[in-house]
């Protein structure tokens, strides 16, 4: 199966993990950096963010969803502090973004493949993102140390597929942290029994039956999420239909006669409205100061 591209796993990580949602994570890892002072969250460190993130969030995420979103989290932040650390760049404190020629930032998306989107937006949440990836000082199989350059696109994989299969070098913690955890998944079943007071001290091993139950857990939970992010796509679609039949050039162009601008604003940015039809949904629903602010970039 071909992977997907850059855009497509941005889409479903946006669908399964909300802005809100990722903030309200972000507020969790904090919590949990600063009070184990550095610390790297594990396996029942995330089980226990699961449970705190379904009031919030009203949504059931599992372990390995929070194990996975934490990982890719720490990725995006590398690669955004290697963006502020680059030379060539000027930045916009304001928006938090880089400044330079277009050609410049080409090259440099085409050298770091999933930074085009900190062209305009920046990294959201930057501040907690530093508190929680700065301080963290991770050791084992995934750990990877802020000081350490960003990953590369194999390196993403497999840190991904990692945090996708947590049965691969589990230590005892991890152990014990996986049997609770399968053991709320099979309903009816009971923790205790007459027996246990026998078994006290001895730590049940996983069978291979309990690693295909929680294998078919999270296959299903992707085949869910990819269907969601299908829906998604045309919703999107049939929205932006709507958009540029609502926002014609006409209809822009008494926008930009309202507002009165320079002549020179106003023919730059017509110009650009007529050579790039997807742009005027877009304008049309841009609140005025950030309309003023788009067409004064143009005149620039």
């Amino acid at each position: 199966m071909p992977r997907k591209t850059q855009a497509e796993d941005e889409a479903e990580d946006r669908l399964i993990w909300p802005p809100p949602h990722a903030h309200q994570l972000l507020i969790l890892l904090e919590e949990f950096v600063q009070k184990t002072h550095g610390a790297i969250p594990n396996i029942k460190d995330f089980k226990v963010m699961a449970v705190k993130l379904l009031g919030p969030c009203a949504k059931r995420y599992l372990p390995a969803q929070v194990k996975s979103k934490y990982h890719r989290m720490r990725i995006i932040y590398g690669k955004f502090k290697k963006l502020i650390n680059h030379t060539g760049f000027g930045w916009d404190f304001d928006n938090n973004t880089p400044m330079c020629d277009t050609d410049v930032w080409d090259d440099y998306c085409k050298a770091n493949p999933g930074v085009s989107k900190f062209k305009y937006v920046g990294l959201p949440d930057y501040e907690m993102h530093k508190n929680v990836f700065e301080k963290s000082n991770a050791t084992g199989g995934l750990g990877y140390s802020s000081a350490n350059p960003p990953c590369d696109v194999d390196d993403e994989a497999d840190i991904e597929d990692k945090s996708l299969h947590p049965d691969n070098g589990r230590s005892d913690d991890d152990e014990e942290a996986f049997q609770d955890y399968i053991g709320g998944q099979h309903s009816g079943s009971k923790r205790a029994g007459p027996s246990a007071g026998r078994g006290r001290g001895r730590k049940k091993r996983t069978t291979e039956a309990d690693y295909i139950s929680a294998a078919m857990i999270e296959v299903a939970s992707v085949l869910k999420s990819r269907a969601d992010v299908s829906m998604a796509s045309q919703r999107l679609h049939s929205e932006t239909v709507n958009n540029e039949e609502e926002f014609t050039l006409a209809a822009c162009q008494k926008i930009v006669d309202s507002m009165g601008v320079t002549p020179t604003a106003y023919l730059k940015a017509m110009q650009y409205l007529m050579a790039n039809k997807e742009w005027r949904g877009v304008f049309g629903r841009m609140s005025d100061d950030i309309r003023w602010s788009w067409i004064a970039s143009l005149d620039c």
